[in-house]
């Protein structure tokens, strides 16, 4: 018991960068392996010239910062992260998390994620730190975030964080909107109607509407009331605004049938057309004129997480031997 006890108390040297860190030994020894099988390695030369045993002749760690090697001993001693009464910085935990990653720490990783993911992370920042780090729920969920983005990205801003190929395959996945169950299908609901208009796009029915021929009631998250006929066609139409470049899908106002009777439940010589709800939109979709179609969120994000899912399956599969 005694040896046991001593043993708690033995402390090792380390050098990171320009800084000398003396510490317990223990703590390296029970949560990373890779420190435990350091130590157990027999080393050459006398007793005085081990490495680590001083100042003089401490462990050089190369390749890391100080500052993160720091923010690692502030959480192993006396680990009172536990009580949730010790935080550290953003960067002091992404620094845990680098070298706890590094070093196969994986209780100091867990804490590193579970208090990272408390903090305000942006989409980009989820990415490249789940790359960084290999944290598979992070790039799920940045991911997906840059796809359901109703402002959208710049292709630009896509390549500089991200790099060209994973530019390519966001942009892509955003334009699979077209071969969404919903859309294959030829169901719709009014408030998947949207204003046509560039820099619009508000739902153009927000109430409850009655058929002009069978005067049956819709509701506008009925997705039985109405449809597109079986020989509608979906117009794709990029657009640039003073942001970045999008693509909108336009079906036409006569394309939409009634459940109940077959008809266009939208169209009568009385209507002149629809006007905009938008107070800032002057935009009227008239007989011959397309509404825009708008994916709802719920349906935006089921699709996404199925491409993303696919389309960087081998990269999140990749990340499997760590619990997240």
């Amino acid at each position: 018991m005694m040896n046991e006890e001593c043993s708690l108390w033995n402390t090792v040297f380390f050098k990171v960068e320009d800084t000398i860190f003396q510490v317990p030994q223990h703590r390296f020894t029970e949560h990373s392996e890779v420190f435990a099988d350091m130590f157990l390695l027999p080393q050459a030369g006398d007793a005085e010239s081990v490495e680590g045993k001083d100042k003089e002749h401490p462990i050089r760690l190369e390749s890391y910062k100080a500052a993160d090697f720091k923010a690692l001993v502030k959480l192993l001693y006396p680990l009172p992260v536990i009580s949730d009464s010790y935080s550290l910085t953003k960067d002091e935990w992404i620094g845990v998390l680098n070298l706890s990653t590094r070093w196969h720490m994986r209780k100091m990783r867990n804490y590193a994620i579970s208090n990272l993911s408390k903090m305000s992370l942006t989409s980009i920042e989820k990415v490249t730190l789940a790359r960084d780090h290999e944290v598979a729920k992070w790039l799920k969920e940045g991911l997906n975030e840059i796809v359901n983005n109703k402002n959208g990205l710049k292709p630009d801003e896509l390549k500089s964080h991200l790099g060209l190929e994973t530019a390519f395959r966001l942009m892509w996945i955003q334009n699979q909107f077209l071969n969404s169950t919903s859309v294959q299908s030829g169901v719709v609901s009014l408030k998947a109607l949207g204003c046509p208009g560039v820099s619009c796009g508000t739902a153009k029915f927000k109430s409850p509407r009655y058929c002009l021929s069978c005067s049956r009631k819709i509701l506008p998250d009925d997705p039985d009331a109405i449809y597109l006929c079986h020989n509608a066609s979906v117009r794709v139409q990029d657009v640039s605004t003073s942001g970045p470049t999008r693509t909108q899908f336009l079906v036409k106002l006569a394309d939409l049938r009634c459940r109940h009777c077959s008809d266009c439940p939208l169209m009568s010589k009385s209507i002149a057309g629809y006007g905009c709800s938008s107070s800032s939109c002057a935009k009227v979709v008239c007989p011959t004129d397309s509404f825009r179609l708008l994916l709802t969120d719920g349906a935006s994000q089921n699709a996404s997480d199925k491409n993303v899912d696919e389309v960087f399956k081998e990269e999140i599969a990749s990340y499997g031997s760590w619990d997240q």
